[in-house]
């Protein structure tokens, strides 16, 4: 809390009052990272796009332009599955939200392409279970500082089961 006071000009009795404990404050900034970042950046234009596969590969760029930011965080949502063992229930809720918006949003995209006749309709749900833990990897080795070459890799491989199915 100092360092969010500091960082706001807050006072930490302010912030107290503002939101009411730590956890209140946490659940305030996943829920305006979901609505800011998720719902109108990544997610949102991924699940309500009108292409499919490109939609799909508009996302991964976006994505992919994470590994080069001059300080690469990863994701809120991801850091904060990997902060946790045992979250507390509005913190857990907020994190099954977000994996099910992920599925959802690529979901929608594929069910898209396979209506564009770029993938088949068997592919739909296979493809996007799949991909779902693919995000969730990459995050957590972008939020790790891992070797952009081996986030680049996984992107691939996400372009990959995308474009052609799983083996």
């Amino acid at each position: 809390m100092p360092e969010i006071s500091a960082a706001t000009g807050l006072s930490t009795s302010s912030l107290y009052n503002a939101y009411g404990s730590k956890l209140d404050l946490l659940v305030a900034a996943l829920d305006h990272y979901s609505d800011t970042v998720l719902d109108s950046f990544m997610l949102g234009p991924l699940a309500s796009g009108t292409e499919g596969l490109a939609d799909i590969d508009a996302f991964l760029d976006r994505l992919a332009a994470t590994i080069d930011a001059a300080h690469p965080r990863g994701c809120l949502a991801i850091n904060t599955i990997a902060e946790f063992r045992d979250p507390p229930p509005p913190v857990a809720a907020r994190t099954a939200r977000y994996r099910s918006q992920l599925r959802q949003a690529l979901h929608a995209a594929l069910s898209r392409a396979h209506r564009l006749g770029e993938v088949p309709a068997d592919a739909v749900e296979r493809r996007a279970d799949a991909l779902v833990p693919i995000v969730v990897a990459f995050n957590l080795l972008v939020a790790a500082q891992a070797p952009g070459s081996e986030t680049r890799d996984l992107l691939a491989a996400a372009r990959s089961l995308t474009h052609r199915g799983l083996p």
